[in-house]
């Protein structure tokens, strides 16, 4: 009955982090073509930029670290459910 629960957490996994790098994608193309298109001058787009990208590479770096503590606490889930199978 749990014979696959570890592929089914990882194949959960794999959705999540493919649906996080969508996301955190999206927001860079979205903030960079704002800014592009944005009526200033290139020294001051670039200087926002770099502010919005490293802001960016903050979240998706908490947003991992989140999946990984939420990864660990699945695995364990599973392997306790595992243990108590049979």
């Amino acid at each position: 009955m749990y014979s696959n629960q570890g592929g089914f957490l990882m194949s959960m996994l794999r959705q999540v982090v493919t649906l996080s790098a969508m996301v955190g994608g999206g927001m860079a193309v979205g903030v960079g073509l704002g800014m592009l298109f944005a009526p200033q001058s290139g020294r001051v787009t670039r200087g926002q930029m770099q502010v919005h990208l490293h802001k960016a590479q903050d979240k998706v770096t908490h947003m991992g670290d989140r999946m990984m503590r939420t990864l660990d606490s699945m695995m364990e889930k599973g392997k306790h459910v595992l243990r108590h199978a049979s």
